[in-house]
């Protein structure tokens, strides 16, 4: 069971949180395939808007900075793809996310999803919901691992971490992920992001965009239509 007050909040901090981690595909109008799973960039373009409307708000409050479009969708491709690992695995086990905890994560954060544009709503709330249903089910097979080794009550972050090492193991043996270079590389069961471009940066101003965090000045140089608005 999830811990009664902080994690339904948790999962939507850390969908907002995945934004400040900073070509040709192999499978035409995707960004990545895990499996026989596609995330097309039409899904990744929605995700990555609502969560840049999310992060927008919390800067608006002070807590966080402008990021770079390509930060954006980085961000919101590594949460796609842990929910959509951690949602096989689950399947794999015969697991299944508590509906009620899984609405109970939603409705946690029903403030923050209607502050967003209406049209942005809708991806956001799917973004989490698939977000908690991959986390929950994390949960539930770490806490029956642990058992196994003694530990009689784990916490939820020692669940997920117990889970998520199994996890990554089953998808190094079971499945295939590929990930459009443009958003990084897929290793060890993450999204490695990197620079957005197949090309090799010349100038100066290249070469520091080109880093996995460029600095706040260089994004606040940016055009509206490349930062997260």
């Amino acid at each position: 069971m999830v811990t009664r007050s902080g994690a339904p909040k948790a999962a939507v901090l850390t969908l907002v949180a995945a934004l400040a981690l900073s070509a040709c595909s192999t499978h035409p109008g995707a960004a990545a395939v895990v499996g026989s799973e596609s995330i097309t960039e039409k899904q990744l373009d929605d995700v990555a808007l609502a969560l840049c409307s999310a992060q927008s708000g919390a800067a608006q409050a002070g807590q966080t900075q402008d990021l770079a479009g390509r930060a954006a969708r980085q961000g919101a491709l590594g949460v796609l793809l842990n929910s959509d690992l951690s949602k096989q695995y689950g399947a794999s086990r015969g697991v299944q996310a508590p509906d009620a905890q899984v609405s109970a994560a939603i409705a946690a954060n029903q403030s923050t999803i209607s502050a967003l544009p209406p049209s942005r709503r809708s991806a956001f709330r799917q973004t989490l919901r698939d977000f908690a249903q991959g986390q929950l089910m994390l949960i539930a097979i770490g806490r029956q691992e642990l058992a196994k080794s003694g530990t009689a009550r784990p916490t939820d972050q020692q669940a997920i971490a117990a889970a998520t090492t199994l996890r990554n193991a089953w998808v190094k043996k079971n499945l295939t992920v590929s990930v459009d270079p443009r958003y990084g590389r897929f290793a060890k069961g993450i999204l490695v992001p990197q620079s957005g471009s197949l090309s090799v940066p010349v100038s100066a101003r290249a070469s520091a965009g080109a880093r996995q965090n460029p600095s706040t000045s260089w994004v606040s140089a940016l055009p509206a239509s490349q930062k997260c608005s």
